[in-house]
């Protein structure tokens, strides 16, 4: 039986959703450094990483999966020269498995200074 494509809003006030289940995956749209009313938060590298990758786990949650069901992640940086800094944050979030990923350099919305998107798996839709 196919399940049909789920949307998760987002609580920001943008024209896209949070999340998208399909095909056994659940996508999230990019994140950046926000409150919870969609301003840019401006900190250091260290903690917009942290706050993108908390609320990655809170859009996940509402998705019923969790930061252990992500299986790639794509990031950008302003620039390179926070690669550590940010790196130094990631693995504090994944300490048991590490989910493939990219990287590269771009300006960023708001002139943020990081920006993380992850694809994760549907187990209620795979059944694991």
């Amino acid at each position: 039986m196919h399940k049909p494509i789920e949307h998760y809003p987002s609580t920001k006030p943008y024209p896209f959703s949070d999340a998208v289940k399909a095909g056994g995956f659940v996508f999230l749209s990019g994140q950046v450094s926000m409150d919870d009313r969609g301003l840019p938060l401006y900190a250091s590298v260290e903690e917009q990483t942290r706050t993108i990758l908390c609320n990655i786990e809170n859009v996940l949650a509402r998705a019923e999966c969790s930061l252990e069901d992500i299986v790639r992640v794509k990031v950008w940086l302003s620039d390179m020269k926070y690669f550590a800094a940010f790196n130094e944050v990631y693995r504090t979030f994944f300490q048991t498995h590490f989910p493939a990923r990219s990287l590269t350099t771009t300006n960023i919305a708001f002139n943020l200074d990081v920006e993380i998107e992850v694809q994760a798996l549907d187990r209620s839709h795979n059944g694991a």
